[in-house]
């Protein structure tokens, strides 16, 4: 067997070392952006200058500035036992937060999280899971 030479060996070493840094900084920012999730609102800030409604796209309402927009949409899905949900959420980047309506009125705040276009996971504050899609309307 090849022995490896010393630049080999430390070539190796620090690709090593470079390679769980950046996985080790990655979750951290994204620890970091779910921290970072601005309140749901239950009515549209439209007094806020930054407010924008745009029929042609799947969002409800947006505000913010160009690169950090919050963007709002009329959610629906389902629970663990297969009922459906109905909701309206916020969301920053990849997370944000809202509030869903069970079949018999009850109201339960949730955070939210896109796993695909179009596809969101949903968890409560009793950790119960809920399958949500974006309302296309």
């Amino acid at each position: 067997m090849k022995k490896l030479s010393p630049l080999s060996r430390i070539l190796f070493l620090l690709s090593f070392v470079v390679f769980f840094n950046c996985k080790e900084n990655n979750a951290r920012k994204e620890t970091i952006e779910k921290e970072q999730i601005k309140p749901f609102l239950k009515t549209p800030p439209i007094n806020d200058v930054t407010y924008h409604e745009d029929t042609t796209k799947e969002y409800e309402y947006r505000t913010g500035t160009s690169g950090d927009y919050t963007y709002n949409y009329n959610a629906y899905g389902f629970d663990d036992d297969g009922n459906e949900v109905t909701g309206n959420i916020a969301v920053d980047g990849k997370y944000g937060n809202g509030i869903l309506t069970k079949a018999n009125g009850d109201e339960i705040d949730i955070s939210v999280e896109w796993i695909s276009k179009g596809k969101l996971i949903a968890t409560d504050e009793e950790g119960n899971e809920y399958e949500l899609y974006v309302d296309e309307d």
